[in-house]
């Protein structure tokens, strides 16, 4: 049997530990795989997000109930630094990256669209055009990524596919209707309704009080921006037809069909093509964010895999956590 630890052995078993602990430091602000993200990282990108945000007139990130703008901020930019950390991995292992050139091209691009004052905007906001240069680079070689991963070849059935999955998107229809509050006065008012009274009962017993005016008419629009009940009787219809009552869940509608327009496939070839090759990115980066194992430090929210973003932790916590000013509250509960 052995005897007890000898007092070096014992000695230098806790010096090792101490080195361990001292060495880890404080938990990262997430970890995607073997990488880390601290908050210093966090926090220098949150001032270029923020500034590039209000760039736009917007804010950086979605706020949520009694969260402040900073914690709004912090989420959305560690979930897009999460997302950067997949793409720069996949960037890294096939030799990809970005043309100075480009960069050079598209910061010219930012400086024509704000005018000269770029630079004191810049730093006004504690940041460098250096700063804006990085950004760039990284928003670039995401795109690049997204291109490379999105080259594929798609056969004339998934095009077609998707056409019709996505047909209303593609018809323009041009209706009337009168609307009504029950199914007997629009059974009644479409026994009425004829091509030549049709505009005076839509103005007289119509309740829509933006088309009423106008006789009922809509006008020609996509068919995809009408309720899908409507649109399905509308389409029921041969041109200047009125058909029978259709309720939605705006009321009960009598229609009469104008014209219907759809958009040959051969149009909208290249916008279906799009579409495929974006999935692919989307399948992969999920794929990515379900298979690569992702923490995020509770002081910033909960990591949803299946989206990719960092949610709010719902806690009974007063002030809500902001990089630098949060502590750790694993007890709170989503």
């Amino acid at each position: 049997m052995p005897g007890p630890p000898k007092p070096l052995v014992v000695l230098a078993l806790v010096a090792a530990l101490a080195v361990s602990a001292c060495s880890a430091g404080p938990p990262p602000a997430a970890e995607v795989g073997d990488d880390r993200i601290t908050d210093e990282q966090l926090e220098e990108d949150m001032a270029v997000f923020r500034f590039l945000a209000g760039l736009n007139g917007q804010l950086c990130g979605q706020v949520m109930a009694g969260e402040t703008e900073q914690s709004a901020c912090a989420r959305f930019t560690l979930s897009t630094m999460i997302r950067e950390d997949l793409v720069k991995g996949y960037a890294r292992g096939r030799g990809i990256a970005v043309d100075d050139g480009q960069v050079a091209e598209t910061i010219a691009e930012v400086r024509s669209a704000v005018g000269m004052d770029l630079d004191a905007q810049l730093k006004a906001q504690g940041l460098t055009e250096e700063d804006l240069t990085q950004i760039v680079r990284r928003i670039l070689l995401f795109d690049e990524v997204e291109q490379v991963l999105s080259t594929t070849e798609f056969g004339e059935d998934e095009i077609r596919q998707l056409y019709e999955q996505q047909r209303q998107q593609f018809t323009q229809i041009h209706t009337k209707h009168i609307l009504l509050e029950t199914e007997a006065e629009a059974v009644r008012i479409a026994n009425r309704a004829t091509s030549k009274n049709f505009a005076q009962l839509a103005k007289r017993f119509s309740i829509d009080p933006g088309s009423a005016p106008n006789g009922g008419d809509l006008g020609t629009v996509a068919a995809s921006t009408f309720d899908p009940d409507f649109v399905e009787g509308a389409l029921a219809l041969d041109p200047g037809e009125i058909g029978p009552p259709v309720r939605t869940r705006f009321g009960w509608h009598v229609i009469q069909l104008v014209s219907v327009d759809v958009l040959p496939l051969e149009e909208v070839r290249d916008q279906l093509a799009g579409t495929l090759q974006a999935q692919v990115f989307s399948d992969w980066l999920r794929d990515q964010l379900a298979e690569v194992e992702i923490t995020v430090n509770p002081k910033y929210g909960r990591f949803d895999p299946a989206t990719g973003d960092v949610l709010p932790i719902r806690s009974t916590a007063t002030t809500p956590a902001t990089p630098a000013t949060a502590t750790a509250t694993p007890g709170s509960t989503p």
